[in-house]
C-alpha cells in the first residue's frame, strides 16, 4: 500500500494546481478580478457589452478595482450597476461550468445583465421622483407651456443591419407640430440607431425655429448619455458630438426618458420608412397610423 503513497500525493499535488488555475486559459490564481474582468471569457463578455451598450470599461488596478469600480471617480452608478452586474454574471458562469455546464453565450448575458441594470436605473428614478402611493405612469405627458416635446424611437434588425428612425413632435397642448422617418442600412448596434433616431428629432425640430425643447426616448443607454454627458468616450461619440452640436441650436434643451407605452407615435414613425420610401417628413397631413399611435400614447387622466 506504501508504494500507493507517492502516486497519491503527486495526484493529490496536480488537483490542488489545477484548482488554482483558471480552467479557460491557465492563468494561475483564479482570482475575481481575473474572471471578472482578465479572462478570455470576461474579455469576450465586455467587448460584447461595449457592442451593445457602448460602454467601454476603464483600466482597473488588480487590488483596488472594486473601490474603483464604488467610488463614483471612474464610472457612473449606471456603468457601476453594469460592472458589478456583469462580474456577477461571469463569476455564476465560471460555478456553472465549474459543475458541468459546456455551454455559456457572453452575448445572451449581456443582453441579460443590461436588462437588469436598465431596470433597476429605471425603478431607482421613478421611487426618487414619484410622490409616494402615487403610480407608474407610462404614458406620454404634455411639456410645460412654453415647451416642445420631441419623441424619437428607432427600429433596427441585427442581422440585416437595417434600421430606421422616428421622431415626433408636439406642443405643450398636445397638438402634432411635425414628424419624420428615416431608412437607413450598415447600422453597427441599436445604440447607434437610436442616437440616429435622436439627431434626427433634434434636426427636424431645428428646422422648425423651436426655441424650448425637451428630448425624450425609451431607450435606457442613449438617455443616460445624454443626461450624464458621458458619449464623449462611447461607441457612437461622432453621433453624440452631432447631437451636442443640435442642442445648441435651441434656447434650452432637457432630456427626458419614457417607457415604450408612452413613446408609440414615435415607434410607428419608424416603421413606415421602405425602400421606395426611405425619407418621410410630415408637416400639415399626417399618416392615419401615426393619428391612431398619437391617441393611444396619451391618457386623458394625465395630460
Amino acid at each position: 500500500m506504501n508504494n500507493f503513497l507517492p502516486i497519491k500525493r503527486e495526484l493529490r499535488r496536480r488537483h490542488i494546481e489545477r484548482e488554482d488555475h483558471c480552467e479557460v486559459c491557465g492563468e494561475p490564481g483564479e482570482s475575481l478580478y481575473h474572471v471578472a474582468l482578465t479572462c478570455t471569457v470576461a474579455r469576450q463578455f465586455w467587448r460584447s457589452a461595449q457592442e451593445i451598450t457602448g460602454y467601454k470599461v476603464p483600466v482597473l488596478h488588480p487590488e483596488a478595482w472594486t473601490r474603483d469600480v464604488l467610488s463614483g471617480e471612474l464610472c457612473t452608478a449606471s456603468e457601476a450597476a453594469l460592472i458589478v452586474c456583469g462580474a456577477w454574471s461571469l463569476w455564476s458562469g465560471r460555478n456553472a461550468r465549474k459543475h458541468g455546464k459546456t455551454r455559456w453565450n457572453p452575448r445572451a448575458a449581456v443582453h441579460h445583465v443590461a436588462s437588469m441594470v436598465e431596470d433597476l436605473i429605471v425603478l431607482q428614478a421613478e421611487n426618487s421622483l414619484r410622490p409616494a402611493g402615487q403610480p407608474r405612469r407610462s404614458s406620454w405627458k404634455r411639456p410645460p407651456h412654453g415647451w416642445t416635446k420631441v419623441n424619437t424611437d428607432a427600429a433596427f434588425q441585427a442581422s440585416s443591419a437595417i434600421g430606421a428612425s422616428g421622431a415626433v413632435i408636439r406642443d405643450a397642448d398636445g397638438i402634432l407640430i411635425a414628424a419624420s422617418a428615416k431608412r437607413y442600412s450598415h447600422i453597427a448596434d441599436a445604440l447607434t440607431a437610436e442616437c440616429l433616431a435622436a439627431r434626427d428629432g433634434l434636426k427636424l425640430a431645428s428646422q422648425q425655429s423651436l426655441g424650448r425643447v425637451i428630448l425624450e426616448c425609451d431607450y435606457l443607454s442613449l438617455f443616460n448619455l445624454m443626461r450624464e454627458g458621458t458619449g464623449g468616450r462611447s461607441a457612437v461619440y461622432g453621433l453624440w458630438q452631432e447631437i451636442q452640436e443640435l442642442s445648441r441650436s435651441f434656447i434650452s434643451i432637457e432630456f427626458s426618458f419614457v417607457h415604450r407605452e408612452g413613446n408609440g407615435a414615435a415607434h410607428v414613425c419608424a416603421s413606415l420608412p421602405s425602400l421606395l420610401e426611405p425619407e418621410l417628413v410630415w408637416l400639415d397631413s399626417f399618416p392615419l397610423r401615426l393619428l391612431e399611435a398619437i391617441g393611444s400614447d396619451c391618457n386623458p387622466a394625465v395630460i
